[in-house]
């Protein structure tokens, strides 16, 4: 799916607050247009759109047809707006590596997106236990951004993976992380939220600094910079 596609399709408002509404669960069309302002008849039209576009799924439970996202089906137009981005990565401090980037987002936003949305924008096709180990990609992401919380992996067969623990947070200012993901022995990852004119800033370090490390929050800080910075922090 190309993102001229996926633009296409997000154009709507409709579509958008469609999506949105998935991002609670598989739902019926029927639900998904309780309480819109249009017909369950453009409802399905829209879902039409959007699943030739790739953002969402549909599979059949007894007499209903259940629609869903699709996890990173936004991703060709999420690499393409990160291609945009003026403020490219930062090199990093000696004996780690450091990344900063701007977004309209406030910092109470940015640490939603990046904490509670973090399925939603995560590319776990490039970074994630599964993708290092060839399985089958994660059925989603999850982040208990509280001390003591574990950043997680859940496959659909039920089986988790653990990325990392979270060691401090201070919310929406400071999360830091026991990372383990690439790192087994243990590293640290402190990601911080600051207040900018017009949005925020969100500068991530971490000690353990190789091609890998640094390809791999390239890749995430990019996905999530596309997402904060397009408004697209529902898909």
């Amino acid at each position: 799916m190309t993102y001229d596609t996926i633009l296409t399709a997000l154009a709507d408002p409709t579509r958008r607050a469609v999506l949105d509404r998935l991002r609670g669960g598989p739902m019926a069309v029927g639900r998904i247009a309780d309480g819109m302002p249009v017909s369950r008849p453009a409802v399905s039209q829209h879902l039409k759109i959007l699943l030739d576009a790739g953002l969402v799924s549909v599979q059949g439970k007894g007499t209903r047809n259940l629609y869903a996202l699709v996890p990173g089906g936004a991703a060709p137009l999420g690499d393409w707006l990160g291609d945009l981005r003026a403020d490219r990565p930062a090199p990093g401090p000696a004996g780690g590596l450091q990344r900063s980037l701007t977004t309209r987002l406030t910092p109470a936003e940015a640490w939603k997106l990046f904490c509670d949305d973090i399925a939603i924008w995560w590319p776990v096709a490039r970074v994630s236990l599964s993708a290092r180990s060839d399985g089958a990609l994660p059925q989603g992401v999850t982040l208990d951004a509280a001390e003591g919380g574990i950043l997680r992996e859940v496959l659909f067969d039920g089986t988790q993976g653990d990325w990392a623990r979270v060691t401090r947070a201070v919310v929406p200012e400071q999360l830091m992380l026991d990372w383990r993901l690439g790192t087994p022995d243990g590293s640290v990852v402190a990601l911080a939220f600051a207040a900018e004119p017009g949005g925020s800033r969100l500068t991530l370090t971490h000690d353990a600094d190789d091609g890998d490390t640094a390809a791999m929050w390239d890749t995430v800080l990019d996905r999530f910079a596309a997402a904060a910075n397009s408004s697209l922090s529902n898909f």
